[in-house]
């Protein structure tokens, strides 16, 4: 007997064979579809499923985005990380970030440092952007860059946007 096909791609695994049987510029399509409705409507609608695809995927089981992505850092997050390293402020941003021009702070390690397994060693005290991710309910989900970039890597973020399709006909 066949195992039913489960509701929701749940693991990178399931999300890169999923993006396999695809065709090339797949996402210019669907952004295109999706931005027929107003940017409110989609953050409303992202709100209300949202939550529910977040409670179906175990999210600390991936860990996708900790192998890849570098999580931006706050003033309070250096201040956290460096004394759980015992570190002063100022070694702990020199051994341990990286910064742009105009001095956003990212933790420089991929994967992080603080991934152990699938899981985050430090999950109490992770950084706000860990912590946040997938950003989901950041104001004008559809015209945000990362919404496409995690689209690609992100089970959660993936199922959203394919249950967002699923709200807009598909002809043009």
């Amino acid at each position: 007997m066949q195992k039913p096909k489960p509701q929701w791609v749940s693991n990178p695994e399931e999300l890169r064979a999923e993006l396999s049987r695809r065709p090339p510029g797949e996402i210019g399509d669907i952004k295109k579809r999706l931005r027929r409705k107003a940017s409110a409507d989609i953050d409303r609608r992202v709100a209300e499923i949202g939550p529910k695809i977040e409670a179906a995927i175990d999210c600390k089981a991936c860990g996708a985005c900790c192998k890849v992505l570098e999580p931006q850092l706050s003033s309070e997050d250096v201040k956290r990380l460096a004394r759980l390293e015992s570190k002063t402020k100022e070694e702990f941003l020199e051994a341990r970030t990286n910064s742009l021009e105009n001095g956003t702070l990212f933790l420089k390690a991929t994967p992080c440092r603080y991934l152990c397994g699938n899981s985050c060693s430090i999950y109490a005290q992770r950084p706000e952007s860990c912590a946040d991710f997938p950003h989901l309910y950041r104001a004008h989900f559809m015209f945000r860059r990362l919404t496409w970039e995690h689209y690609t890597l992100c089970p959660i973020v993936f199922n959203v946007i394919e249950q967002l399709l699923s709200d807009v006909p598909s002809n043009d």
